[in-house]
């Protein structure tokens, strides 16, 4: 089990699924984007379709086996604020170069959500190495006595990972074998930190 939501990381990668580390092409000068400053969080991240439940085959009037089918795996993502520019570039938004931008091709998007085991001080991780995001819905309301904010609300749809054989893995830090790097490149394409990175790049927790 495990409890509260630590981090949310994402990265945009090309068609062979190597990280973007370009801070006009990709989320940053190595091409990771940690959203971990104040209002810019995280406030959910709830994952559905991880497996499927299997069908059961039936003979001789009982079940004999069972049948199983991959899970549809998607990640349901509120913010409490996301950059605009790192926005855009995570939905495929294209600029008009006067400051308007319109749907575009969408991006590899790769995603890694850290939270904490219930009994320990350990992390648990769900990295995605594939993957496209929508924005469904814009929900605006007027303010009243109190400010009405509208979260940034967005859906994430994991597709498979040939070297995975899936389209979801998981980590844990309190595994003796655990090497935070080996995962980070793992999930992000081959990312490997900057000397000294700093700032929206950090590998965060």
């Amino acid at each position: 089990m495990s409890v509260g939501l630590k981090l949310i990381q994402f990265s945009i990668n090309d068609d062979s699924r190597k990280i973007i580390a370009d801070a006009v092409k990709g989320l940053s000068a190595d091409g990771l984007y940690t959203a971990d400053a104040g209002v810019i969080s995280a406030k959910t991240a709830n994952i559905t379709g991880v497996e499927a439940a299997p069908t059961k085959i039936y003979g001789n009037d009982k079940a004999v086996d069972l049948q199983h089918s991959k899970g549809d795996v998607s990640v349901a993502l509120d913010f409490n604020k996301l950059p605009q520019d790192i926005l855009n570039k995570l939905l495929g938004r294209v600029s008009d170069g006067k400051g308007g931008y319109t749907k575009g091709d969408k991006p590899n998007v790769a995603m890694l959500i850290t939270t904490t085991d219930i009994d320990s001080d350990n992390l648990i991780y769900y990295g995605f190495g594939k993957g496209q995001i929508v924005r469904p819905s814009l929900n605006n309301g007027t303010n009243t006595n109190t400010e009405v904010r509208a979260d940034d609300a967005l859906t994430y749809s994991a597709l498979d990972v040939d070297e995975w054989g899936d389209s979801i893995k998981t980590w844990y830090s309190g595994d003796a074998n655990f090497d935070k790097a080996a995962m980070l490149k793992d999930v992000f394409g081959g990312y490997v930190a900057s000397t000294g990175s700093t700032g929206t790049g950090t590998a965060g927790q």
